[in-house]
């Protein structure tokens, strides 16, 4: 039986050791930025903080499908949400 509180794609720790805007510098947030508003794809354009970027989710507890596409949406909606919550904080 699977806890329905949860996705059954994306799972995050309660605890997070560190915000998306605390671990990359702000020309890299301002690339994310863009490429979460779909301005171009980060994988493709940057694959470097790509890879970068996915490692600090992984770490964070997300749990991807392992579907390419899926998970890229998946992470850039997920960034569309740190860099908001980020902003608003501040």
């Amino acid at each position: 039986m699977t806890d329905s509180r949860h996705s059954p794609i994306i799972e995050r720790s309660t605890h997070r050791t560190m915000a998306l805007n605390e671990k990359f510098k702000n020309k890299d947030l301002s690339i994310l930025r863009s490429a979460a508003q779909g301005e171009y794809f980060l994988d493709v354009k940057n694959p470097k903080l790509y890879k970068k970027v996915r490692k600090f989710y992984e770490n964070d507890g997300v749990v991807f499908s392992g579907d390419a596409l899926d998970d890229y949406d998946m992470m850039m909606e997920q960034i569309a949400i740190d860099l908001e919550t980020a902003e608003v904080v501040q």
